[in-house]
């Protein structure tokens, strides 16, 4: 066996030939993360969670009013990801959503998309003995007025049965410019 075919079981002792090899693995695999974006976004079709609609259609609503009121592509694509979380938990979902993102979107959008849950608890978190105005620990973030944008104009309103969502394949391609782009490090 070659060194370049040689498996290494192993980081530490990983060849400079091996890790290129994994390397290059890598690169490529950058190229399948718009069709894992879109995949993970169509689970959420069988997400209900006891709302009139499901977490598709309801992220499907928030990216469509996030692009009718003129936001960013960056805002519209975080509008439609952001509650992408779900797919594996509710518990700590904006986190989740938001660390997908992070490499592709722009730090306000990354922020507006961790910190959702914190601006919606106004409908909710006293039902939790929560502070309703959780909010306002991020007060002083330079992105604040667009965080209480997304929940209070897009998100919180996005559970219309009736509502004239743009459908998936309205954003596959805005999905696919974002997450093509280089990740940031």
């Amino acid at each position: 066996m070659s060194t370049t075919d040689r498996v290494d079981t192993s980081m530490a002792t990983m060849t400079d030939a091996y890790l290129s090899r994994v390397e290059d693995s890598l690169a490529d695999d950058l190229a399948l993360v718009p069709d894992r974006i879109l995949a993970i976004l169509r689970s959420l079709e069988a997400l209900q969670q006891g709302f009139s609609i499901d977490q598709l259609e309801h992220s499907l609503q928030t990216a469509t009013r996030a692009e009718r009121a003129g936001a960013e592509l960056d805002i519209v694509l975080a509008s439609l990801c952001h509650d992408m979380g779900k797919a594996l938990t509710n518990v700590n979902h904006p986190a989740i959503a938001a660390e997908m993102i992070k490499p592709w979107v722009s730090p306000d959008a990354y922020w507006m998309v961790q910190v959702h849950q914190d601006f919606q608890g106004l409908h909710y978190y006293a039902r939790m003995g929560l502070d309703p105005m959780m909010r306002r620990r991020h007060a002083d973030h330079p992105a604040y007025e667009l965080a209480e944008r997304f929940a209070d104009e897009w998100d919180q309103t996005a559970f219309d049965p009736d509502y004239d969502s743009l459908p998936l394949e309205h954003f596959e391609p805005m999905v696919r410019e974002v997450f093509t782009r280089p990740p940031r490090r």
